[in-house]
């Protein structure tokens, strides 16, 4: 069994021409904001960062059996902890996510925390964490101001933190998907 740290991920980045409104909601809710750049779970905890070399064969022979595809983040959810909840928007559709992610753990199938949860692996990009009692009122107000957003989706990123990028995560290396044929 391969070690595993809460220091790396993999992940997809939405591409930077979509991030300000999400970020404009994070900074304000989130308080990974600094740590985490907006993001779409797909492997964590992961290979520690010593590893990455070994490791990159399997995320790029992954990646390389993906096309592009587009994805729209229109509606807000949350999942609900014992005290708070995080509040999320959802992928839609999630089927190519859910792909991906079936195609890393035939690749890396010592890294499926993320499929261990009640309901299986559940594709989102958290916005923020909110008390139970607020929570409604805060989801109904961010979806009536909220404009959606279509992106595409064209490579898998690999990050890490550590004290040299002061623990912020930052992408280690990304892993583009295959090219569409003309």
């Amino acid at each position: 069994m391969p070690n595993k740290t809460h220091t790396t991920a993999v992940v997809l980045i939405p591409p930077e021409a979509a991030q300000p409104p999400i970020q404009a909601i994070r900074q304000i809710h989130d308080r990974n904001f600094k740590r985490w750049m907006p993001h779409i779970t797909l492997l964590y905890p992961f290979a520690e960062h010593r590893d990455f070399t070994g490791i990159a064969p399997a995320l790029a022979k992954a990646a390389q059996q993906m096309s592009p595809f587009s994805i729209q983040l229109a509606r807000f959810d949350a999942f609900k902890h014992r005290k708070s909840c995080t509040m999320f928007l959802v992928p839609e559709p999630e089927n190519e996510i859910v792909r991906l992610h079936s195609l890393l753990l035939q690749h890396l199938p010592d890294y499926d925390d993320t499929a261990r949860f009640a309901g299986g692996f559940h594709p989102h990009l958290s916005v923020g964490q909110f008390q139970s009692r607020s929570l409604h009122t805060e989801q109904q107000r961010l979806q009536t101001e909220w404009q959606p957003i279509q992106c595409e989706m064209a490579a898998i990123s690999l990050i890490y933190r550590s004290p040299e990028t002061d623990d912020r995560f930052v992408v280690a290396e990304q892993f583009p998907f295959q090219t569409r044929s003309k």
